[in-house]
């Protein structure tokens, strides 16, 4: 009884970090959205740099939801010990 307790625990645990990713990579849209409509307002006055700028933005929201699903380099070595 005490290991399908443990169980389900662990199933709700992962359901609910899963929601909670789902719902950040959502938001992440909509901020993204967002952000690339100004940049490309100011496209004129920042040339390429916008581009620049967006595609940075990207590379770190990128390298941020590997972190949070635990895809990371570090991360994935740490658990195979």
């Amino acid at each position: 009884m005490q290991g399908a307790a443990s169980i389900a625990l662990m199933r709700q645990k992962l359901r609910g970090n899963s929601a909670k990713i789902s719902k950040a990579c959502k938001l992440w849209q909509v901020f993204r959205a967002v952000i690339t409509g100004a940049l490309d307002e100011l496209g004129v006055v920042l040339g390429d740099a916008a581009t620049f700028v967006k595609e940075t933005i990207d590379t770190h929201i990128q390298c941020l939801f590997t972190q949070v699903l635990q895809l990371d380099p570090r991360t994935l070595r740490l658990e195979a010990l």
